[in-house]
């Protein structure tokens, strides 16, 4: 067998061989071999198979070569923050800035993408000034989701600020309509782009918010259809935004297309991509409320049954214990009813009563004895008594010769001097 790693001619003058390493290893190496050895690249060539998606993947190529290139969703979103509605496609000639490396998993090196722009793009004053004032408020905060306001579940009345006569009124008018017609929509007019709309945008903003507890408006759209930059750089404007940031009542934006993207809609508490999708937002569909209905009934019918049912075994348990009490407690009174009848056997209670009888019957004898003397003895003192008085009656007094006189007229004579001689 052929060592293909010796010198055959020679073994003695090959030195140790270096020990092996993995295949990540290697990978680590070439990593980091590309990263400090190029470091960060701006690199121009033309798009191809691009894949836009949360991640973009796409290659760059200038007809004899081509490299893989990743832009992760993070720089995705500052690109579309930046650019607004443009996006790269197919043959387009760009210029990417970003980093060699080597991915591991497939063995390739491919470009990781910062930024993206279009080759030989010149940068207007409106669009510089609107990089400038996204970077302003996103350094200050005002994009961050600690901010966001949470929209209303079932709003009772909407301020929609819009053009009076915009295809965007007519949009949430319908669209809310048919979802639920109940919700209440007060349409505030305002200029929506060219000279004077900030003004007129923001006004209205901080009116309908100052009002918005006395109206009773639950929350507010902004929006508009799409249009270039200029059209729809009133809602990029400072004062605009503002108005949007400090507004205490919970706001809709949905300006332009999907691809468009001013300032207003980033601080918004919703960014919605078109006027039909604000309405969606905030008004509750009357037939998902009628399903969602119907599924709590049920929920709360089989609660209710469930409940009852827990209820009526709970109910049953407590009879149970309750019986079982009882009969124990009318099983023990039995128990002490009995030990006291014997008890009370023991003492012979008859026994007892026929003494106490005898008793009755003696005491009884002794009283009618008492009480025949007592009578007797007192007949007698009456028999004397009655002896003595009679005794010294007056009947007896006229028995002994004396007289009882009367005059004429039948008055009692005491004295012979009361009397005239010849009188009757």
């Amino acid at each position: 067998m052929t060592d293909l790693f010796t010198n055959a001619e020679n073994p003695a003058a090959v030195p140790e061989p270096p020990k092996p390493i993995t295949v990540s290893e290697v990978s680590k190496k070439i990593d980091g071999l590309l990263d400090s050895r190029i470091g960060q690249v701006d690199v121009v060539g033309q798009m191809n198979s691009p894949k836009l998606g949360n991640h973009w993947y796409f290659s760059l190529t200038d007809g004899d070569s081509k490299i893989d290139c990743a832009m992760w969703a993070s720089n995705v979103s500052k690109h579309k923050g930046a650019r607004g509605d443009w996006m790269p496609k197919q043959g387009d000639q760009v210029v990417v800035r970003g980093r060699v490396g080597h991915y591991s998993k497939f063995g390739k090196t491919q470009l990781y993408v910062e930024k993206i722009k279009r080759y030989g793009e010149t940068k207007g004053k409106l669009q510089q000034e609107y990089e400038a004032l996204l970077l302003e408020f996103r350094e200050a905060g005002w994009f961050d989701e600690v901010h966001k306001k949470q929209l209303p579940e079932y709003p009772g009345k909407i301020a929609v600020i819009t053009s009076g006569t915009s295809a965007a009124m007519h949009d949430v008018i319908e669209t809310t309509r048919r979802r639920m017609p109940s919700v209440e929509l007060v349409i505030v007019n305002a200029r929506m782009q060219g000279d004077g709309s900030p003004d007129s945008v923001a006004n209205a903003i901080t009116k309908v918010d100052a009002h918005a507890s006395d109206m009773g408006i639950d929350a507010i759209i902004v929006t508009r259809g799409g249009g270039g930059l200029e059209e729809l750089w009133s809602f990029n404007d400072r004062r605009v935004v503002e108005a949007a940031f400090h507004c205490k009542t919970p706001i809709v934006v949905a300006i332009g297309h999907e691809s468009d993207t001013s300032i207003i809609e980033l601080v918004a508490d919703h960014r919605a991509s078109t006027p039909t999708q604000a309405a969606m937002v905030l008004v509750p569909d009357k037939e998902e409320l009628a399903q969602l209905v119907s599924h709590l009934e049920t929920r709360m019918r089989s609660a209710c049954v469930r409940n009852i049912e827990r209820k009526v075994t709970w109910c049953d348990h407590v009879y149970s214990k309750i019986q079982l009490a009882v009969s124990k407690h009318v099983h023990v009174c039995r128990l002490i009813v009995s030990s006291k009848a014997e008890q009370l056997a023991a003492k012979r209670p008859h026994a007892l009563l026929q003494g106490r009888q005898r008793k009755l019957l003696t005491t009884q004898a002794s009283f009618g004895s008492a009480c025949a003397s007592y009578i007797t003895n007192t007949l007698a003192k009456l028999d004397s008594l009655h002896a003595k008085l009679d005794a010294i009656g007056p009947l007896k007094v006229l028995e002994r010769g004396y007289s009882l006189t009367q005059d004429s007229e039948g008055n009692v004579v005491r004295s012979a001097s009361t009397l005239k001689e010849g009188e009757q």
